[in-house]
This record gives C-alpha cells, sequence and structure tokens, in this order.
C-alpha cells in the first residue's frame, strides 16, 4: 500500500492528494486538533532549489531600483554606440579623403601629428599628417583660425622643431632642414596649405568662414590703430599674393640692432625669391615702424589668411620670420664662432649673408621725417668745417652695457679706449700717409682738421679723459646730439631739489625714488624697466614673461622711442664718416656699420671698417652665440 500510494502521487508536488486526506470531524475539538497536526502535513518539504530566505554572509540585497537605472544605462549606451559608428559609417562613405591614414610602418613617434586632416581639432599651431589617399605620407603646419597673429616667437620655433622632426622621420636619411644651404632645401612630403586644402587633404573653410577670418584680421589690426598690421598691405587689393615673406618686429632682445640686421636678411632673401614683403609691428617692444622709419615699399597684392601664413619650412609659400626662427630661414648662412671662417665654401656664405643684408639697407633703413632732417644738417656741418680744411670724419663706435667682447681676455670687461684710438689713428695715417714717411704740412693740416665721431651707449665715454681732444690733438664730438642718453649725474644736475615736506615730526623724511642714468651702457633691464620698474625687477629675476598681458603704457613706449632712435641716429652719422668707422664686431651696431660701409672696406685688407674684437676675424652676420 505504502509502495503503490507513492506510485500515485505526482512527482512535480510535495503536497498529499486530496484523496489521501482523512476527513475532518465537525466537533470544534476534534477540529482544532485535526487542523493543528493536519497542517503540519501538509506543509511543503524544504528545497534546496529556493534562495534562502535571510541575505547570505551579511550582504543587504541589491535594491530593485538600482537594478532598474543598471538596465536603463546598459540600454542606453547601446543605443549610442550604435548611432555613433552609423554617423562615421556615412561619413566616412561620404569623404573618404578626411579619414586618417594609417602609418603603420613609422615609429610611434610619429602617430602625435596623425589628426588625419582635420583642422578643426587642433587647439594649437602644430605639424600634422595629411590624409592621403594615394597612401604616401604628407605633412603641413595647421594653425588653428581661432589663434592671432602673430603668434608668439617661441611658439613658431616649436613649429619649426617639431617640423624639422616630423620630416626626418618621413624621409629618413634626407635631412632637409641642415644639409647645405637651407634655402635651397626642400621638404619632399610637404603640402602647402591651400595646396592641401585644393587636393581635399584638409578640409577646407566655407567662404563665409574665409570671409569671417579676413575681417576678424582686420578687427585686430585696427584695435592696434592700423588697417592691417603689416604696413604696406592694401585691405583692397584685389589679387592675394602668390608669395609672400612677412618679417615679425617682436624679438626677445632689448636691444634693437638684431632685429635690425634680419630684417636686412629677410628683405634680401624676399627679393631673391620673389616674395612680396611684409613688416608686422604688432608687437614690437619699440612700438611702431613708422615712428623710426619711413614705411616699407608696397606690394601689389594682398596678404592670405593668417593660417597659410607659415614659419617653417622654407619653400611654404607664405613665410613667417621672426629673430626665433633665424637657424631655420637662414640656415648655414649663421655662422658659429667656432667653425672655419677661413674656407672658400665659408666665404662665399659670408658674401651671400652680406649681400642680403645690403639689399635691405638699401631699401628700409631710412630714417623718418624729423631724424632724417637732422641728418642731413648733421652732415652738411662736416661739409663746411671738417671736409672744407681736407680733414677726415672717422667713426668710433664703443659698445658697453651687457654686450661684452669675443676676445677671451676682455670677455667680462670690455675693450680699452687706447685700442679704438689706435685702430682710428691708423686709418688716418693710411690716408694722409701711407708711405710711412715724414708727414707733410698737408698732411699735418688735414690730421688736425680730422674729427673723431664718438658714439656709445654709454654716457660717461664722452667725457672720459681718454677722448679729450687736447689730448689726441684731433677734433672729437658726439656723433648726434639730437637725442641723449644722460647719466645719473646728469639726471640730478637737471632736476631741482624738492621742496621740504612740512611735517610736525622731525624725524620724518620723505623718500624720494633715486633718478637711474645709462652709466655704464645699455642693459636689458634698465629697458625693459623703462617707464615701469616692475617689469624690470621681473626681467632682472628671470620671471619676465614672453609677451606681456597688457601692452606698454604711452609712457613706456616714448622712453624706449627715444632710446631706439638715439640708436639709429648714432649708427647713421658713425657710418657716414669719410675716413672709415671702429668697432667691434661683437656687437650688432658693428656689424651694421659694416653693411652701412660696404663689402669693399669689409673685405679689404686696408678697408675702412676696423674690427678691434681679436675675438672673431672680420665681419659677422648673425652668428649663433656658444
Amino acid at each position: 500500500m505504502i509502495h503503490s500510494s507513492r506510485q500515485a502521487r505526482p512527482t512535480s508536488t510535495l503536497r498529499r492528494t486530496a484523496s489521501a486526506t482523512p476527513s475532518f470531524n465537525t466537533d470544534a475539538a476534534t477540529f482544532s486538533k485535526q487542523f493543528a497536526f493536519q497542517h503540519l502535513l501538509d506543509s511543503p518539504l524544504p528545497s534546496p532549489a529556493l534562495p534562502s530566505i535571510l541575505p547570505r554572509h551579511g550582504k543587504k540585497p541589491t535594491p530593485r531600483l538600482l537594478k532598474k537605472a543598471f538596465r536603463v544605462c546598459v540600454r542606453l549606451s547601446t543605443w549610442l554606440l550604435g548611432a555613433t559608428t552609423l554617423y562615421c559609417l556615412i561619413r566616412a562613405i561620404r569623404s573618404p579623403s578626411e579619414s586618417s591614414t594609417s602609418l603603420t610602418y613609422l615609429s610611434l613617434n610619429v602617430d602625435q601629428y596623425n589628426i588625419g586632416g582635420r583642422e578643426s581639432v587642433l587647439q594649437d599651431a602644430a605639424p600634422i599628417l595629411l590624409a592621403d589617399p594615394s597612401k604616401e605620407p604628407k605633412w603641413t603646419v595647421a594653425i588653428p583660425r581661432h589663434a592671432s597673429f602673430p603668434l608668439k616667437p617661441s611658439e613658431y620655433a616649436n613649429i619649426c622643431a617639431q617640423s624639422e622632426r616630423l620630416a626626418k622621420q618621413l624621409s629618413p636619411g634626407h635631412t632637409h632642414f641642415h644639409a647645405g644651404s637651407r634655402e635651397s632645401q626642400v621638404a619632399t612630403n610637404f603640402v602647402d596649405v591651400q595646396e592641401a586644402h585644393d587636393q581635399g587633404l584638409l578640409t577646407s573653410p566655407s567662404v563665409a568662414e574665409a570671409y569671417l577670418d579676413r575681417v576678424h584680421d582686420e578687427s585686430r589690426a585696427g584695435a592696434r590703430g592700423e588697417k592691417e598690421t603689416r604696413l604696406q598691405d592694401k585691405s583692397l587689393a584685389p589679387e592675394v599674393c602668390e608669395k609672400s615673406l612677412t618679417f615679425l618686429m617682436e624679438s626677445a632682445d632689448a636691444g634693437m640692432g638684431k632685429t635690425l640686421l634680419g630684417l636686412w636678411m629677410a628683405y634680401g632673401l624676399a627679393r631673391d625669391e620673389e616674395r612680396a614683403f611684409f613688416v608686422d609691428d604688432s608687437n614690437w617692444a619699440y612700438g611702431k615702424y613708422v615712428s623710426f622709419f619711413k614705411p616699407p615699399p608696397v606690394p601689389p597684392c594682398r596678404l592670405p589668411p593668417a593660417t597659410q601664413r607659415l614659419p617653417c619650412p622654407h619653400q611654404t609659400r607664405h613665410l613667417v620670420v621672426s629673430t626665433s626662427t633665424f637657424q631655420w630661414v637662414f640656415g648655414d648662412l649663421i655662422e658659429h664662432r667656432s667653425q672655419d671662417r677661413d674656407s672658400h665654401k665659408a666665404a662665399i656664405r659670408k658674401h651671400r649673408a652680406f649681400s642680403l643684408a645690403r639689399a635691405g639697407h638699401d631699401a628700409l633703413f631710412h630714417l623718418a621725417t624729423s631724424d632724417a632732417d637732422y641728418l642731413s644738417n648733421r652732415l652738411a656741418e662736416f661739409t663746411s668745417t671738417t671736409y672744407a680744411q681736407d680733414g677726415l670724419t672717422i667713426g668710433l663706435h664703443l659698445r658697453r652695457g651687457d654686450r661684452h667682447p669675443w676676445e677671451p681676455q676682455y670677455s667680462d670687461s670690455y675693450i680699452p679706449p687706447a685700442t679704438y684710438l689706435a685702430a682710428a689713428q691708423s686709418l688716418l695715417m693710411h690716408h694722409f700717409n701711407p708711405e710711412n714717411t715724414t708727414l707733410t704740412h698737408s698732411a699735418a693740416t688735414g690730421i688736425a682738421a680730422s674729427t673723431f665721431l664718438l658714439a656709445s651707449d654709454d654716457p660717461e665715454i664722452y667725457t672720459s679723459p681718454d677722448f679729450s681732444s687736447a689730448q689726441l690733438y684731433v677734433n672729437v664730438q658726439r656723433a648726434q646730439s639730437q637725442i641723449l642718453l644722460a647719466s645719473k649725474a646728469t639726471l640730478d644736475a637737471a632736476l631741482p631739489e624738492p621742496a621740504p615736506t612740512p611735517t610736525t615730526d622731525p624725524a620724518f623724511i620723505k623718500f624720494v625714488e633715486p633718478n637711474t642714468g645709462w652709466e655704464g651702457g645699455f642693459f636689458a633691464s634698465i629697458f625693459w624697466g623703462l617707464g615701469n620698474a616692475a617689469e624690470g625687477l621681473r626681467f632682472a629675476r628671470g620671471e619676465r614673461s614672453e609677451r606681456a598681458t597688457t601692452p606698454p603704457n604711452e609712457e613706456t613706449l616714448r622712453l624706449r622711442e627715444y632710446v631706439g632712435r638715439a640708436y639709429l641716429l648714432e649708427l647713421k652719422v658713425a657710418g657716414a664718416a669719410s675716413g672709415g668707422v671702429v668697432c667691434g664686431v661683437s656687437s650688432f651696431g658693428c656689424r651694421i656699420l659694416g653693411v652701412m660701409r660696404g663689402w669693399s672696406d669689409v673685405a679689404e685688407e686696408n678697408g675702412r671698417w676696423k674690427n678691434v674684437d681679436r675675438g672673431y676675424t672680420g665681419w659677422a652676420g648673425l652668428v649663433e652665440e656658444d
């Protein structure tokens, strides 16, 4: 019975069937007992397949709300992933040329430049790899349209350094930036910006965007008081220049000499390469270009958008030249003090650099009207005095301050005045007594009528006993007296004594800031502190930023303008001296004087340009310092 009843029970239930359940009595007491016992018989047995009612290991069960939120996030992520994939597929089908190129054979360093030719993802100007359907690696330099022009000099230098590395990796064994004269080198993998747009390798801006770019450029220039930052740019010119070179006057150097020499060489380079030449003075520390010079020649065309003006490579159509990019622009025309300067190739390169500078000098070194009038009158004085008595004028340029000679024994000091005077007297004797015989009366008269023209950044040079006319038996004069750099003693003597301040405290003394003069010469910290002493202190501490967030005030620009004009007038007068000029080639002023004198005076042994710095032989252009 037991066996047969177990077989008749269904296997899917643990409860007893109704037929096996005994009947209940209707009596209440009996029913109560039977129900209590029967309830225990009818309850299911514990099932090992069901989870425990209590949480295991003390963990709380996951709330149903969190589970629901998790499921929603998974579904949303799946939908977004599908939509993104579909969008990329449609974009790749419509614009296959914009998809990035796989350059698996290049080193991983190249991958940082691969943005697939999409300028819109750029935040900073940089060289980029182009998406070329032919799979041939090509590159260009992309400048974001939102970037202001010009960039900082350090940014241009970084662009060229990165471009050089990228070009070397794309063409191993071809050093396009360093082999031979860098002017003649061609980066075979480089594509100019406009050509990249035309070939579909770069996303081209729309016509409306290009118009807004031009309006934005003009509005920035208008905020600086000019229609265009490039002084000669014809904003109404119908044609964009086929090729151009824009020289940036902005420089980290406080001095003007390096910028001026680089300006002239850049002009000569633009002339030789048939590029339209432009000058940008928007961030020049000295102010406006026209405050010192007459405006440069006006090209018959206008500049392209700022995104097409690149600092390198040299073959780019629209080249931007800054003092920070000289090494990439002029290449081996930049000398090094330790290299062999006596070789035939070195002589050719030096003559090439001089020719470029001379072309720029002839075209651009024309002073503004007020200083040009003074210069004309000053030179006329010599005609009526010195030259009328058969005398000569000889310029002596003595640079002091923070520019020290290259000659080792004077590298921490300055060349003595006696060295300059000896060279000047040799020029006189070579003119009046070339055979080194007994002086004739006419020769003695000519020497006595001659004049030494002093040009120096140190005002104490002019009062030095070494340059006393009585001691030298020749006239000694300042090259120019239009603008003078005063010493502290001169300033103190010129200013009246401050009136005593009434005070009830006899021990109180009002502090008066002392005068600061130019004794000792031109120092960068003094220049940057003109009209803003805090800026000079920041420079002295090495904390001065490359480009100030606020432009210099009017007083600062006025003082800097005086310094620059005095420097240029001295060079003009000393360089025009009939008998020659004596200087130290370590200073840029001396190199500029050599350009003014001409190649024959510089190259010939008995030329009328005399270098007294024995740390370097002959004329120097742009020289890489040790």
